[in-house]
């Protein structure tokens, strides 16, 4: 099995897969491999970069939150949280005076609540909620009604001090993951998911599904929410454009613009009888 982050790990700068790398994917099939992208978008996110032929076996989407078959658009794992205990955790995040987002309900979590702080400089923020704002609402004067949530999203500005340890601290029956931001790569997302969510989480369980030994397995990412799939995978690598905190830790392959994924393949399949 091979799983690959998304976004710049897989797809080129401008979200385009090149051919080289969907050479690859093709490779990979034909020796029966099992194709995994594994990303924080939403399925609705994602299917404005994926179309229906994407040379994948299984989608990973809200890092770890759902699991879909590519080859039938079936949903087959969905983890959310219980609407009340979303809206205590949107609570804590209101006392801090973060802007966040409260996600609906898999698979509609591209549906979300807004928070304002009402601070004036978190143009990333503004730049999501804008690029959502059909399904975007803004957060009412009392907390919404909500039977399921999917996720909690917080948006700090670069440069600003980050919360996150402190959240994440505060906040033990749930898991809390920092990435960067897709949309300025330069803001930190903050985003909380019930305890159960992890690409590693859904790795594993495709793995127990499929009957696929863990210790064949390459994980390839680029950011921070890929840690637990990296330190889970049995092989792991990091693309060139990775922070350099991951750099240090992982193997390196070039970067998402310079066919990485399919470099670390080839590193890992090197010897194999694949």
């Amino acid at each position: 099995m091979v799983v690959s982050d998304l976004d710049g790990t897989l797809l080129d700068s401008g979200h385009a897969l090149s051919e080289q790398n969907r050479r690859t994917l093709d490779w990979l099939a034909e020796r029966g491999a099992v194709r995994v992208v594994a990303t924080g978008r939403s399925w609705f996110s994602a299917r404005q970069v994926l179309d229906d032929d994407f040379p994948i076996d299984f989608l990973i989407f809200s890092s770890g939150a759902g699991v879909i078959d590519w080859s039938s658009k079936a949903l087959i794992l969905a983890h959310d949280m219980r609407g009340d205990d979303a809206l205590a955790v949107a609570g804590s995040l209101v006392a801090r005076g973060l802007d966040f987002m409260l996600h609906h309900g898999i698979p509609d979590n591209h549906r979300f609540y807004f928070h304002r702080a009402g601070r004036d400089d978190n143009p990333d923020f503004e730049a999501r909620c804008a690029r959502y704002r059909d399904f975007a609402t803004p957060w009412p004067g009392e907390s919404p009604s909500m039977e399921r949530a999917s996720q909690l999203l917080v948006v700090e500005p670069a440069g600003v001090p980050s919360q996150f340890h402190d959240i994440a601290a505060s906040l033990p029956s749930q898991k809390v993951i920092l990435t960067t931001s897709p949309l300025d790569h330069a803001s930190r997302w903050i985003e909380i998911f019930p305890a159960s969510v992890s690409k590693a989480n859904a790795a594993t369980w495709l793995c127990e599904r499929l009957g696929c030994d863990p210790r064949q397995v390459l994980a390839v990412g680029n950011d921070f929410n890929d840690l637990d799939l990296l330190d889970w995978a049995a092989s792991a690598r990091v693309v060139a454009n990775a922070p350099a905190r991951l750099r240090e830790t992982y193997e390196n392959v070039p970067s998402n613009d310079a066919h990485g994924f399919s470099r670390a393949v080839r590193d890992w399949v090197d010897g194999r009888a694949l």
